[in-house]
């Protein structure tokens, strides 16, 4: 694992693994320390968090993920959030879809009032999301996140996976979580170099 501060402090950040370079959006406290070293067995996985002396609004969110992009720097990444960051992850993805491979918006809490209301802002606009996106969710909470139906219904390149919870747990584990995303990953990955090796061979 390694750890470093960019922009003079404004960026802390922890990395493991090697290979393509997958961002994680800051979320709750530790909301990606369970998944982290699974995922690092696969990629580069980098956690960043921003300091902000108070809350900011989603667009300055999505400024500074830009910005944290280009001090790395990272030309191109598949971007992964948690519910509460999926209105700046998918404005990331319409505003700069030349940045990201691919998006994973993971739902493995309910969206609270003030998250489901902004992604209702998109509807319009989901159509012109090019990036390739997987939405994954805990089968526990499916019915506490009606805007997954909404993002798999508008999104032209959008696949849907609910991962089952075992019969002896209230959820499904994080390692779970970690496989089917995984697995995705991979995929995009597969179809990526397919790509190259076409534009190659033109």
């Amino acid at each position: 694992m390694a750890s470093g501060n960019l922009c003079g402090g404004r960026f802390s950040y922890e990395t493991e693994g090697e290979g393509f370079p997958l961002v994680l959006l800051p979320g709750m406290p530790e909301c990606w320390a369970s998944h982290r070293p699974l995922l690092g067995e696969l990629c580069r996985t980098i956690a960043y968090t921003y300091h902000h002396e108070r809350d900011v609004p989603h667009a300055m969110q999505v400024t500074d993920l830009l910005t944290f992009l280009d001090a790395l720097p990272l030309e191109r990444v598949y971007l992964a959030s948690h519910t509460a960051g999926w209105p700046i992850a998918l404005e990331c993805a319409l505003r700069w879809p030349e940045r990201l491979e691919g998006l994973v918006l993971l739902g493995t809490h309910g969206a609270t009032s003030a998250t489901t209301q902004a992604l209702a802002t998109y509807t319009a606009r989901l159509p012109e999301l090019s990036v390739p996106t997987l939405v994954l969710l805990d089968a526990a909470l499916v019915s506490d996140l009606p805007s997954a139906d909404l993002l798999v219904t508008h999104v032209p390149r959008c696949t849907r996976t609910i991962v089952p919870r075992p019969a002896s747990a209230p959820s499904a584990s994080p390692l779970q979580l970690a496989h089917a995303m995984m697995r995705m990953l991979v995929h995009w990955e597969r179809q990526r170099n397919l790509v190259r090796g076409a534009s190659f061979l033109l």
